[in-house]
């Protein structure tokens, strides 16, 4: 039903999505990441989400939203089946379990969204660096990124200096490496405990 009105695309790293569309669309990612930013009147951003495999991006358009407040921004390029939203609109109209679905994951995103929301608001810039570095591993289901200072700094709303700073420090723990926008993550647990420290 959905599959049939679907044809796939490649999402590139940095693009944002619904900017260029014609027409309002929705992407069933397979294998790229997006990010789901909020950005003030000056244009500085954070990230409140990270969307992969198996979720959806541009469910705000289905359910009537013509003004959205998040922006979506790929992280990691890959693939992904696009639709037009209103195709969807009409099938969640006509079959309730499309419209459940579409439930569904507009409550994992609002989960996701406040979970984000509480680390900018208790953790330090150290620990919300490993949190994202985690929540990047685990969406884009590997522990080798490519992630520049410059993005992460975007990523989580501060300076590139502080990213550099957090990094190093976690690099000098043997948490992970990095050098020219390529980044391992050496030690998952020890991220995760550095993740949580206030």
């Amino acid at each position: 039903m959905i599959g049939a009105a679907c044809e796939p695309v490649t999402l590139k790293s940095r693009q944002l999505l619904g900017a260029s569309d014609a027409e309002p669309q929705v992407y069933f990612l397979t294998g790229a990441t997006v990010a789901m930013m909020v950005q003030d009147e000056h244009h500085m951003g954070v990230a409140v989400g990270l969307l992969g495999a198996e979720h959806v991006v541009g469910l705000e358009h289905v359910v009537g939203n013509s003004r959205p407040t998040l922006q979506h921004r790929v992280q990691t390029a890959g693939s992904a089946w696009c639709m037009k939203a209103s195709i969807l609109r009409a099938l969640a109209l006509d079959h309730p379990t499309v419209l459940s679905a579409i439930s569904q994951q507009l409550w994992l995103m609002l989960s996701h969204v406040a979970i984000l929301a509480a680390s900018i608001q208790t953790l330090d810039i150290q620990a919300r660096l490993a949190a994202w570095l985690l929540l990047s591993a685990q969406t884009a289901q590997t522990a080798h990124l490519h992630l520049t200072h410059e993005h992460l700094a975007h990523m989580l709303g501060v300076r590139r200096v502080s990213i550099t700073l957090a990094a190093g420090e976690l690099r000098e723990q043997g948490l992970l490496s990095y050098s020219r926008g390529q980044m391992r993550l050496l030690d998952l647990p020890g991220l995760s405990r550095a993740a949580q420290a206030a």
